[in-house]
């Protein structure tokens, strides 16, 4: 895994809770990236958005076409983790076994 991956074709837009509903988170990524959300019978996906506070959605609509999306964005958040892993792997020093820093 040379290059990190593509982020799946969603777009997203601001949330805005409609009055009334009340939103029920029902699952979270593995480090909060992304919830899966429920709300006023559809569902969506939620992230954080760049001022603190704020939230992006994308996603809303019916059971399975929300899911579609939760799993297409929860397999690239796996493949991104993956990658960042691998990079973080190949920066390391690698050691010799006397303690010094091997060629």
């Amino acid at each position: 895994m040379s290059q990190p991956p593509e982020p799946p074709p969603v777009q997203w837009e601001p949330y805005r809770r409609r009055p009334r509903d009340r939103i029920r988170i029902r699952e979270t990524s593995c480090c909060g990236a992304y919830e899966w959300a429920a709300q006023g019978g559809l569902f969506l996906i939620l992230r954080s958005a760049a001022r603190p506070g704020r939230y992006e959605e994308t996603g809303r609509g019916l059971y399975r076409q929300a899911r579609e999306v939760w799993e297409a964005l929860q397999n690239y958040h796996a493949l991104q983790h993956q990658y960042e892993k691998a990079a973080k792997r190949k920066r390391r020093p690698r050691r010799s076994r006397g303690g010094e820093q091997a060629a």
